[in-house]
C-alpha cells in the first residue's frame, strides 16, 4: 500500500467517525440546547486578529495556551475560561488569513489544542452540548493540521461526554472507533488514556471482563509514554490519572460485584497520594470516586469527609460538573 493510500484510508476512517458525532449531536444534543447556549457558541467574537506569521509568534500562543492550562488546575475554569476563549478566537482568525497551506496546516495544529481546551472548560463549566461543538470543531482542526494522536484525543474526549449524558453504547462506538483508527500510529499516551476511557464505557455497560483488558493495556501502554515526544495535551497522563480511571471502573463494576470496590479504593488511594498538587481542582474528582466506593462498601462517615472535600474543591475552582457529582455523592 502506497503513503498516498494510506493516508487517504486514514482520512475517510476520521471523516465516518465525525460523521458518527454529528448524528448523534444532532439526535441527542442539538434538540436541548436553548437559545442561550447558541448564543454562547457562536456570539463570542473574534477579538484581536494575529496576522503575522513566523515561528517566534507560534511559540508564544504555545506559551500563551500553557499558562492558561497551569491557571485551569490551579483555580479553575471559570478563572481563565473568557481569556482562553478569546485567544481560540485569535488561533482562529490567523487560521483564516494564513499565507500558505504549510502556515495553515500549522495554525491548525494549534486551533485544534486550544479548541479542544476550551471544550474541556465549557464542560466543567457545566456546558455539555455547547463542549461538544468545541471538541467536533478541534478534531476537524487536528485532521487539517494531519495530527492523528490529537485527533483521536478530541474523539475519546466526546466519548466522555456521551457517557456522563448515559449514552453508554454510543459511547463506547465511538471509543472503538478512535482505537480502530490509532492502530499503533498514535502516540502511546493517547492511546493509554483512550483505553482507560473506554474501560469506563465497558464498566457502565457491566462488562468486567472487556474492562480489565482495556486497563491491562492502558497500563501497559502508559510504560511507553514517556518517551521524550508526548504531546502537550496529553501531558497530564501518569500513574495518578490512570489510577483515577480504574477507580472509576470499579466503582461502577462494584454495584454489582462488590468484590471488585477494593481493588477501586486501593486504585483511588494511590491515585490521591500521588495527585499533582498544581491539580487542585481534578482532585474533586478522585475524592468523589473516592466517596462512592466508601458509601458502596458501608463507610459512611469517611464518604461523607471525601465528598465533602470535593464539594469544597469544585465551589472553589467553580467546576459546575464536579460539583454535581460531588453533591450527588454527599447525599449517598
Amino acid at each position: 500500500m502506497s503513503k498516498e493510500t494510506a493516508e487517504a484510508g486514514a482520512d475517510s476512517a476520521v471523516d465516518g467517525l465525525l460523521r458518527e458525532w454529528d448524528d448523534v449531536w444532532r439526535r441527542d444534543f442539538l434538540k436541548s440546547a436553548g437559545a442561550a447556549g447558541a448564543a454562547l457558541a457562536t456570539g463570542l467574537g473574534a477579538g484581536p486578529t494575529a496576522t503575522a506569521g513566523g515561528r517566534d509568534l507560534m511559540d508564544a500562543h504555545i506559551a500563551l495556551r500553557a499558562a492558561h492550562g497551569r491557571l485551569d488546575n490551579l483555580r479553575g475554569a471559570s478563572a481563565v475560561y473568557a481569556h482562553a476563549v478569546g485567544h481560540h478566537q485569535q488561533i482562529l482568525a490567523w487560521h483564516a488569513t494564513a499565507a500558505s497551506p504549510a502556515e495553515r496546516q500549522q495554525i491548525a495544529a494549534l486551533a485544534a489544542d486550544t479548541g479542544g481546551f476550551v471544550g474541556f472548560l465549557t464542560y466543567d463549566l457545566g456546558m455539555a452540548e455547547n463542549a461538544a461543538t468545541h471538541y467536533r470543531d478541534a478534531a476537524a482542526h487536528a485532521r487539517q493540521a494531519g495530527d492523528l494522536s490529537s485527533c483521536i484525543n478530541l474523539i475519546g474526549q466526546m466519548s466522555r461526554i456521551l457517557t456522563d449524558q448515559g449514552h453508554y453504547r454510543r459511547a463506547l462506538t465511538l471509543a472503538d472507533g478512535a482505537l480502530h483508527l490509532a492502530g499503533t500510529k498514535a502516540h502511546p499516551a493517547v492511546r493509554s488514556w483512550l483505553h482507560a476511557v473506554r474501560a469506563h464505557h465497558h464498566a457502565c455497560l457491566g462488562d468486567a471482563r472487556t474492562t480489565q483488558t482495556d486497563l491491562a493495556t492502558a497500563w501497559k501502554l502508559l510504560e511507553r509514554a514517556d518517551d521524550g515526544e508526548k504531546p502537550l495535551y496529553i501531558g497530564y497522563l501518569d500513574a495518578a490519572e490512570l489510577n483515577k480511571w480504574t477507580g472509576h471502573a470499579m466503582a461502577r463494576l462494584g454495584q454489582k460485584t462488590p468484590s471488585l470496590l477494593r481493588a477501586g479504593q486501593t486504585a483511588l488511594d494511590e491515585a490521591l497520594a500521588a495527585w499533582p498538587a498544581t491539580s487542585v481542582r481534578g482532585s474533586a474528582e478522585v475524592l468523589t470516586a473516592s466517596a462512592r466506593i466508601h458509601t458502596a462498601r458501608g463507610d459512611r462517615d469517611t464518604a461523607a469527609d471525601l465528598a465533602s472535600q470535593a464539594v469544597a474543591i469544585a465551589t472553589q475552582t467553580g467546576s459546575a460538573r464536579n460539583l454535581r457529582t460531588a453533591l450527588t455523592a454527599a447525599n449517598g
